[in-house]
């Protein structure tokens, strides 16, 4: 799970504003398949256009890195 908190998203470049919603992130770490729920996500309700945070972001990229060496 990744929660740095409900973030506002602010507006989409069609105009409209992002909603926040969760969502799950299916990814292959080390050909294992990993699921992160409650991933923090803006979604348009105009364009159907997703965004994430930046902070989401480089969680998701620590987690498709995969545990440190040494650290198991």
């Amino acid at each position: 799970m990744i929660t740095p908190g409900h973030p506002h998203f602010g507006r989409c470049p069609c105009t409209g504003i992002y909603e926040k919603k969760t969502v799950e992130v299916r990814m292959t770490v080390a050909g294992e398949i990993v699921l992160l729920s409650d991933v923090p996500q803006g979604a348009c309700p105009n364009c159907g256009g997703r965004v994430y945070k930046s902070a989401v972001l480089r969680e998701i990229e620590r987690v498709m890195r995969g545990p440190a060496p040494g650290s198991s």
